[in-house]
């Protein structure tokens, strides 16, 4: 099972030098020591902050579950503290309906996510669409559908529809699809509330400095 551990914040800019060594020397070795896989870091480009995000992955949950009430993972979140603020944790896990190959590391990489709930007479319905849409974009060269995650907590909304690009004009390209138009027209006019999306941007800096800013 993929499951995906996103930690959002804002850097404070008065200690940036400070937490760019912080991140570097003592938080990812202490997550990777926790049994975590840093999967990379993105920038918010369009949406909702906060600005920078943090994804890290495993491939058990109750071993995700277990980490972030741990004494070592609240240790090392609060050294964080120090640096940012505005911080949110969110935890999820792959349904399986997208992809079921690990979920690895991607460079320089755009993302297009999209957060929404199911209306709850709709679960059938949602299913065949999602499949419909899989169907649609695995024709389309410049769009990879990467995952859709259930999240259990701390997401905008219950799942997390994630697209893949290797140039941000290519969203701009998909949404002049006509086929991806009408299949998205319906999925939210019949099938989903609560919709919000966002662009973000990979940083680049995986396990190097200033991995997760900018």
């Amino acid at each position: 099972m993929n499951v995906l551990l996103a930690q959002y914040w804002n850097v404070k800019r008065e200690t940036e030098d400070e937490y760019l060594t912080f991140i570097t020397e003592e938080y990812n070795p202490a997550v990777k020591a926790l049994g975590l896989t840093i999967v990379g870091g993105y920038y918010v480009e369009v949406g909702v902050g906060p600005t920078t995000v943090a994804v890290m992955s495993c491939e058990d949950l109750k071993l995700a579950n277990d980490l972030v009430i741990s004494e070592e993972y609240r240790n090392i979140t609060n050294k964080l503290n120090l640096f940012v603020d505005n911080r949110k944790a969110a935890l999820g896990f792959s349904t399986g309906r997208v992809s079921k190959q690990p979920y690895t590391i991607q460079e320089g990489v755009w993302k297009w996510n999209h957060s929404y709930n199911v209306r709850p007479n709709k679960k059938s319905d949602y299913k065949l669409i999602l499949s419909k849409i899989t169907e649609a974009l695995a024709q389309i060269d410049f769009v990879e559908l990467t995952q859709e995650w259930h999240m259990l907590y701390g997401g905008a909304a219950d799942y997390i529809l994630e697209m893949t690009f290797k140039d941000p004009i290519d969203i701009a390209r998909l949404l002049n699809n006509q086929q991806f138009r009408e299949l998205e027209k319906l999925l939210k006019k019949e099938l989903i509330i609560d919709y919000s999306s966002r662009i973000l941007r990979s940083t680049e800096r995986f396990d190097k400095p200033r991995w997760i800013t900018l």
